[in-house]
């Protein structure tokens, strides 16, 4: 029985040690695509092509932690878990081997300017969270030279300083995929 109890201890810190990184991957790469001149519909396509092709290669090796031998249980966490995984590896790899001769500063256009309202978490007990005092995160949304539109997250004082329609600076680099990337705003 003691046995059995400490699997299950190894196999529970294995899981939780799998999710905590699997949401910090998926948080990383949301944060790089805020900086990153893409649809993100793009670089989620390529990480869900490379999850499940392998998938289909590494499914046993997710028996031990979920303790089922179902191909479409293990498949299924794995293509979860290595999606974030090749999400951060697209947009790290393209950030940070971006071509530093590449670099230029454009001009680009406030197109709009808006907030969003989000709320703090407030603990009630010692269990129980609810919805807090609400907060505001201020957005530009930037038209780019080439056409191209991408919303940015800027700090209330810059939000209140720029008008509609003015021109900003924005630099620019070709990231090691040929992504373009956003250095500085």
């Amino acid at each position: 029985m003691s046995k059995l109890s400490g699997r299950n201890i190894v196999r529970g810190i294995a899981g939780g040690f799998l999710i905590l990184m699997m949401i910090s991957a998926y948080g990383a790469a949301i944060y790089l695509h805020e900086r990153t001149l893409i649809s993100w519909w793009i670089p989620l396509l390529v990480a869900v092509c490379f999850a499940a092709i392998s998938g289909i290669a590494i499914w046993k090796s997710w028996r031990k932690l979920t303790d089922s031998g179902s191909f479409l249980l293990n498949y299924i966490c794995h293509v979860v878990f290595s999606c974030g995984i090749f999400l951060v590896a697209i947009y790290g790899l393209n950030f940070c081997f971006s071509d530093k001769d590449t670099s230029e500063t454009q001009q680009v256009t406030v197109e709009s300017k808006y907030t969003k309202t989000r709320h703090h978490q407030k603990r009630v007990s010692r269990r129980v969270y609810t919805q807090g005092s609400p907060y505001y995160v201020y957005y530009f949304r930037l038209r780019f030279e080439d056409g191209r539109e991408k919303d940015i997250n800027v700090p209330r004082d810059r939000y209140n300083r720029t008008r509609h329609g003015s021109a900003i600076p924005v630099t620019t680099r070709t990231g090691l995929f040929g992504i373009t990337i956003i250095r500085d705003y």
